[in-house]
């Protein structure tokens, strides 16, 4: 089925800024999406002499595009304009934010490391990449939100490194205002499907937490989703045992790129 043939709604609930183009490329398919945030990103300002530096580092992984460019910019603030050093490589759990430090042009491309596109993008993947070379290293810097997965760095610590952690934002889950509400209860509502788009556990319980607090439990029931990786979808479904529903909701997990989340939203749209 052609998308222009789908009558769907699509509610995008990644943080504000990363929603944008993709509403762009679906309501060019006859898809209107809803942006609605499910959490915000809140910078934290490290005391600039608290900063971990790459120079200290064999390693640093960045486990966002937000942790790469917050810590970016609070290093470029910081430094007298020194070159990332030759012995640091800087490593990424998608190509997402493998392409801002590119972007970035401080850290030379053949430093930075990334699970290949089409590969999965999660840190098992990074691991994999990484393990061959841990044998010349000793001191890491995870760079990353107040809160997050432990298992890559106990993964590190395991291999006998030395695993530091910089905390460079926080996930705040917001509260959708009332008309958001209403724009969200009529496109629940409606007869067309719903297709949510989830990409962190977090979103699903902030979306959740929204859905059931205005009241919308049971038409969310009744919604499809796309989500980005399996523990994903084991939050979702979590979260509809916990109210009751034994029956599975629709999930397609997709790739976190766009092009891959623009092609699953038609396909949950159009089943």
């Amino acid at each position: 089925m052609s998308a222009s043939a789908i009558s769907a709604r699509v509610v995008l609930t990644r943080p504000q800024g990363k929603n944008e183009s993709l509403a762009r490329r679906l309501a060019a398919a006859d898809l209107p999406a809803l942006l609605l945030p499910a959490l915000r990103i809140q910078p934290l300002s490290p005391d600039p002499a608290g900063l971990a530096t790459p120079d200290d580092y064999d390693l640093i992984v960045f486990v966002s595009g937000h942790a790469a460019q917050f810590y970016l910019q609070a290093l470029a603030r910081r430094s007298s304009g020194d070159p990332w050093p030759a012995h640091t490589l800087a490593a990424t759990v998608g190509v997402a934010s493998a392409r801002s430090l590119k972007d970035n042009s401080c850290i030379p491309p053949e430093q930075i490391v990334h699970p290949e596109p089409g590969s999965r993008q999660d840190s098992e993947s990074l691991w994999r990449l990484l393990e061959s070379r841990l044998g010349s290293m000793k001191r890491v810097l995870i760079v990353r939100g107040a809160t997050g997965r432990e298992w890559l760095g106990s993964k590190l610590q395991e291999a006998g490194l030395e695993v530091h952690r910089q905390a460079m934002y926080e996930r705040i889950p917001e509260q959708w205002s009332p008309i958001q509400a209403g724009r969200l209860e009529q496109a629940l509502n409606g007869t067309s499907p719903c297709v949510f788009l989830l990409t962190s556990g977090e979103s699903v319980d902030a979306v959740f937490d929204n859905v059931r607090r205005l009241g919308l439990e049971h038409a969310w029931r009744q919604a499809r989703f796309v989500v980005i990786h399996e523990r994903v979808a084991r939050r979702l479904q979590s979260t509809f045992q916990a109210s009751g529903k034994v029956e599975p909701p629709m999930v397609k997990i997709s790739q976190p790129d766009d092009d891959s989340i623009f092609q699953m939203i038609t396909l949950a749209a159009s089943l």
